[in-house]
């Protein structure tokens, strides 16, 4: 399936969708859900290790250091067709954490550094679930920590060599959300959609 199919499925599955303060869980499902009736295969919280054990994905944006992985990532939905991914799928409530300057002071806040850099060799202000999609594409298709350490770029191709179907789905965006996130969906080919728009 086409990637910008595979948009318009999402969008019409979440097209007035009810979505209150802490929405996420329940859109996670009801997205899973429509994308199944779509006679995809969308793997839910990566439970088949698309995202490998111990690959790091972002960097603390209070010391710009990159931060180690003890575990395993998890992509909210790996979607599949005929046993090949074709997208990676992550879903917020919100995007609430995101600043123009500065770091949310919230613990376990979700404002993060890329790991990779833009074309001016500058990190890319970002979310911890869109860094985790970045690095899965990037290590999918052969890409190293090494290497990704050492991308400096705004091309697509460079980010996402394999050209993965990148969505950020949130209940609730705010203009400046939208501002802020451009330069790295840009650079990704992601897509960031809003069941709600606000100003």
């Amino acid at each position: 399936m086409a990637i910008d199919a595979l948009e318009d499925i999402v969008r019409s599955a979440v097209r007035g969708y009810p979505v209150g303060p802490k929405s996420g869980n329940q859109l996670h499902r009801h997205l899973h859900d429509s994308i199944v009736a779509a006679s995809l295969d969308p793997d839910f919280q990566d439970s088949r290790g698309f995202l490998r054990p111990g690959e790091a994905v972002w960097r603390d944006k209070h010391s710009g250091r990159v931060v180690e992985t003890a575990g395993r990532r998890r992509i909210d939905l790996v979607v599949r067709d005929g046993g090949r991914v074709i997208a990676l799928i992550e879903v917020e409530s919100d995007l609430n954490d995101l600043r123009e300057s500065g770091v949310s002071n919230r613990s376990g806040h979700c404002d993060v550094y890329s790991i990779a850099r833009n074309a001016d060799g500058v990190w890319f202000d970002s979310y911890q679930s869109l860094e985790r999609m970045g690095a899965a594409a990037f290590h999918a298709a052969g890409g190293t920590r090494d290497a990704l350490e050492r991308l400096s770029s705004n091309d697509p191709a460079a980010h996402n060599p394999a050209g993965l179907g990148l969505f950020v789905v949130t209940g609730f965006s705010r203009s400046r959300d939208r501002r802020i996130l451009a330069p790295r969906l840009a650079a990704l080919g992601a897509r960031l959609i809003s069941v709600v728009d606000r100003p």
